[in-house]
């Protein structure tokens, strides 16, 4: 299996040298390729999800203290 792994990589290399900067070069390439596939949000959208992410988290935050705050209430008692 890794024979043919080998042959395979061999048959794809046309110059029969790739080197580092060759793989670098290639890795660059790719990064650069998929960052235009990048859909960016816009100014507008970025606010409303930046809101909707700070609003959610004092929410949820809150939440949490009160939990924490009525848990030790109830384990105080206890005692």
């Amino acid at each position: 299996m890794e024979e043919t792994a080998k042959k395979d990589r061999r048959k794809n290399n046309k110059s029969g040298s790739d080197t580092f900067f060759d793989r670098v070069k290639a890795f660059w390439k790719g990064v650069k390729g998929e960052f235009t596939k990048i859909i960016w949000p816009s100014r507008e959208q970025l606010m409303k999800q930046t809101a909707a992410v700070l609003i959610v988290s004092v929410i949820l935050g809150t939440f949490i203290r009160v939990y924490d705050l009525l848990c030790q209430y109830v384990i105080n008692f206890i005692k």
